[in-house]
């Protein structure tokens, strides 16, 4: 009886999730349960299989889109992939190209959903928003990727290596090209395209400066770790910018040494 517990706690979670989703008031609480599902996919795709994890999924969004909507199911579809495939590639992609992959996922669903369902009435008037979505889009993707990853590796207690993580070069070199032609474009268009792509690639810096944030804090005393978690917290903006800043300058500082360590054999990928 005991191996059924997981499978049926997952199939529950889901629905539970699909569930509060329906609700407005209760929309941030699904918000922030949807980001265990991964978690829990990859459990049961771990400790009774791939296949097993799939048709569960499977079930428990259509029981979604039966009791509240397709557009609910299709919302949260994405987050048992997540898990899955974390599983999948365990020890096959690097964690930096794992949350590329789920990224670039979560972008799609986000992309399908908004041609489908589209945006809120509220949403559609603000101008900013409607011409940067799509580098929102997977600016956001980018940083629940992240996320998800990190919770599957507290609940499975499996080491991914977030604490190691770092981008290829190339990304800068992007970056600089992007942000070129952001402020001298030769046409609105052309701006408009190049700084939906700046706001996606500063995402994945963001996601590599809070992978700096996590190797600074293990050599930090208790009270420095609750400051800098305070800090986080009370100033989310500020600490997004840092984030970004630190992503950035760590190609040319290595903050973490890796490079040292690829050096000495130690950090080999």
């Amino acid at each position: 009886m005991g191996k059924y517990k997981l499978p049926v706690f997952y199939l529950g979670f889901v629905v539970l999730t699909g569930a509060l989703m329906g609700i407005e008031a209760l929309v941030p609480l699904a918000l922030g349960l949807s980001l265990f599902i991964p978690a829990l996919a990859y459990l049961v795709s771990r400790d009774l299989g791939v296949s097993l994890a799939l048709g569960i999924s499977f079930f428990g969004l259509g029981a979604v889109w039966f009791l509240e909507s397709w557009k609910i199911a299709m919302e949260i579809a994405s987050f048992p992939l997540f898990g899955i495939l974390a599983r999948i590639s365990k020890g096959k992609l690097k964690t930096e190209n794992l949350i590329l992959v789920l990224s670039f996922i979560s972008f799609g669903m986000t992309v399908i959903e908004d041609f489908f369902v589209g945006l809120p009435e509220e949403v559609q008037t603000l101008t900013w928003f409607l011409k940067l979505k799509w580098g929102l889009y997977f600016f956001s993707s980018v940083v629940i990727s992240a996320i998800s990853v990190g919770i599957i590796s507290v609940v499975s207690k499996e080491d991914f290596e977030f604490k190691k993580l770092k981008f290829n070069f190339w990304l800068i070199l992007v970056f600089l090209v992007f942000g070129f032609l952001t402020i001298i474009g030769w046409n609105e268009t052309l701006r408009l395209v190049a700084g939906n792509f700046l706001i996606g690639i500063l995402g994945i810096f963001v996601v590599q400066g809070f992978s700096i944030f996590s190797h600074v804090l293990d050599r930090l005393s208790f009270w420095a770790k609750l400051l800098m978690f305070a800090a986080i917290v009370f100033f989310p903006v500020g600490a997004v910018i840092t984030a970004a800043l630190a992503g950035i300058f760590d190609f040319w500082f290595d903050f973490r040494k890796l490079n040292k360590e690829v050096g000495n054999g130690d950090h080999l990928t």
